[in-house]
């Protein structure tokens, strides 16, 4: 009988997926939906058109509930060199929308349109609205970039490499950071500062396969998948996008939900680091599971989630596989991102306050990744 009942649900499983796929990649439902939701999104504040030059960057950022994360999320990004914000608030009710709102150098857009079917269509009007012709970054609000030597280079000079060499898109690669607390300790607050609160990683479980959406110059690029939440709470996430990318005409960005058509991906990858595990996490998690907010595909992976949270609340992060987080060169040095020698010389001559020298020992090597 339970067999029966097993063989049952999994049928019931693809009948939804196969719903779901159809429901948000049928073409003719797509184009629908993209012409449909301008008039869904309402301006708030900031400019509704953006003029800078080829090298500045434009941030844009679907958010929803991230109070906890905002503070952190700018000082972050204006530290690093981002000229301007773009931010399209899903229903925000955690105070995050109004935290926003005055904010210098930000323009910040509202809808209700549904995640679940909306989701790269949402991304897609930032960029495409915004970032013509410029460089972009999409990044969720739990999400911070950094890339390899920014330590001793501006974005600025980074982008400027990447414009030289012809590269219209970065490979980035996420990295799941934790508190070295058990997540029922857990006590945040909107002025954390996330990286020096969040300060573990652990990529010893993380699969590393071949990049397939688009060719790579550099075979140690690679598609990562699985890392601490495989090993917490068994799902396979994907943890590889496409992030970073100069909107010129001729890339599509968001196909596959995080990756690109007519991509020139460059030498050298970068990295999000990704800050869910807050003490709101639990609540963002049962509420995705009770409204399918990102849709079938992923709402099996919020179950996960709430299952694990719920069967073991006491539990830490922190297995003695975690390392502490130093800075991102040392992911360089770990195979987790990947920086060619081309860019290795042009970091050493472009650098303009250097206070150590980055040599070909700084960049993976293929060992390195065994």
């Amino acid at each position: 009988m339970r067999e029966i009942r097993n063989r049952g649900a999994a049928r019931i499983s693809r009948v939804r997926n196969t719903i779901a796929e159809f429901n948000k990649f049928n073409r003719h439902l797509l184009r629908l939906r993209k012409a449909i939701l301008p008039f869904r999104i309402s301006h708030l504040t900031g400019p509704k058109r953006l003029t800078y030059d080829l090298n500045d960057v434009i941030l844009i950022c679907v958010m929803r509930n991230g109070i906890m994360h905002v503070d952190s999320f700018l000082k972050h990004y204006r530290r690093l060199g981002i000229r301007h914000f773009v931010f399209l608030d899903n229903d925000s009710t955690d105070g995050s929308l109004s935290r926003l709102l005055g904010e210098e150098q930000v323009s910040v857009l509202r809808t209700s349109a549904p995640y679940s079917r909306y989701e790269n269509l949402m991304k897609l009007f930032l960029a495409e609205r915004f970032c013509r012709g410029n460089w972009c970054l999409c990044a969720d609000i739990d999400e911070l970039f950094d890339f390899p030597y920014s330590r001793s280079l501006t974005l600025h000079q980074f982008i400027s490499y990447l414009t030289r060499e012809n590269y219209n898109a970065v490979i980035t690669q996420m990295l799941d950071m934790f508190s070295d607390r058990p997540f029922s300790q857990l006590r945040s607050s909107p002025e954390d500062n996330l990286v020096e609160k969040y300060r573990y990683y652990d990529i010893s479980s993380l699969t590393r396969n071949t990049y397939k959406h688009s060719d790579v110059p550099d075979g140690r690029i690679m598609h990562h998948t699985g890392g601490i939440r495989n090993q917490l709470f068994r799902t396979n996430n994907g943890l590889t996008k496409v992030s970073l990318f100069l909107m010129d005409g001729q890339l599509e960005p968001f196909v596959h939900w995080h990756h690109a058509k007519n991509a020139r991906i460059a030498d050298v990858s970068c990295v999000l680091l990704h800050f869910p595990f807050v003490q709101s996490f639990y609540d963002k998690v049962r509420e995705a599971v009770m409204s399918g907010r990102y849709g079938f595909f992923v709402n099996d992976e919020y179950k996960a989630y709430l299952e694990g949270l719920n069967n073991a609340p006491n539990r830490s992060f922190k297995l003695s596989t975690a390392e502490l987080f130093t800075d991102v060169d040392n992911l360089v040095a770990k195979g987790f991102l990947v920086a060619s020698e081309k860019y290795v010389k042009w970091a050493n001559s472009a650098a303009k306050s250097v206070t150590r020298k980055i040599t070909a020992t700084n960049f993976a090597t293929e060992s390195s990744l065994d």
